[in-house]
């Protein structure tokens, strides 16, 4: 048996075992455990390319492989997530929606998701500083940020009489749907930052590096620990809705000649 793991697959191995696991914790009724195992899974997913580039070790296998996890941590596991949320009753704060309007909102992160895991397989959507189209780990964590912040845990989500669970629910699962949207378009968004990146790409790349671990920290000493998962949905809101604000005018000029260039070549090499 020849398997041609190296030591940056390792670490791809955890991605793909952190997203498993958010889905078994969702399965569970835990998605404040499926909202951690997630952020684990990411993790792992960002130390993959530095173990690559230290050890040397880049190749096409590595490629596929990440691609793969993401697709299983970011696509899939979100799925589980939402359906955990959507069908579980009132009183226990979910929504209490019918199994199959929950599972055709839980399809929507899997099926958008695997579309472009296929296109950008088919060719590459890339440019040099920007992804094209929301990036998936970027959709997977505000969704699950989403759901186990105070906003959707609070006890006016118990309240069998309140109008502000399904107010919310609906929300949210407007935000799902158009997340799910712009994970397939071919919006810009900044991936790390460049010597060339706007100077705010940096304010709120540290501004997350910050405010992630002190929402942690403060909440653990305060006994509040879903403070963490607060910070989390603030943050990845942010980016997900806001991000492109900062673009500068002649780098979205820049990004939509790409797409449009991108778009005439898919047309002509597969119709």
């Amino acid at each position: 048996m020849f398997i041609p793991l190296k030591l940056k697959d390792l670490v791809t191995l955890g991605n793909i075992l952190g997203g498993l696991a958010s889905a078994l914790a969702a399965m569970e009724g835990s998605l404040d455990w499926a909202c951690i195992f997630m952020l684990i899974a990411w993790i792992f997913d960002m130390c993959d390319g530095t173990v690559a580039r230290f050890t040397g070790t880049g190749n096409k296998f590595g490629k596929v492989f990440d691609n793969l996890a993401d697709l299983i941590s970011y696509s899939v596991a979100p799925g589980f997530i939402v359906y955990a949320a959507y069908s579980a009753p009132r009183h226990l704060g979910g929504a209490g929606w019918p199994v199959w309007a929950a599972g055709l909102l839980a399809a929507l992160p899997v099926v958008f998701g695997c579309i472009r895991f296929t296109r950008n397989n088919v060719k590459d959507f890339l440019m040099h500083e920007f992804h094209l189209g929301l990036p998936r780990p970027m959709q997977a964590l505000f969704i699950a940020g989403m759901l186990t912040s105070h906003l959707f845990r609070g006890p006016w989500m118990t309240d069998g009489a309140s109008v502000v669970n399904p107010l919310l629910y609906g929300l949210g699962a407007l935000a799902i749907a158009g997340s799910s949207l712009l994970v397939l378009g071919l919006r810009p968004y900044h991936s790390r930052p460049r010597k060339e990146s706007h100077r705010l790409v940096f304010f709120f790349v540290t501004w997350f590096l910050v405010t992630t671990p002190l929402g942690l920290l403060v909440g653990l000493l305060a006994g509040v620990p879903r403070l963490f998962f607060d910070v989390l949905f603030v943050n990845f809101t942010i980016y997900v809705w806001l991000q492109h604000l900062i673009i500068p005018a002649d780098k979205r000029h820049q990004a939509r000649m790409v797409v449009n260039r991108l778009v005439r070549e898919w047309k002509q090499e597969i119709g």
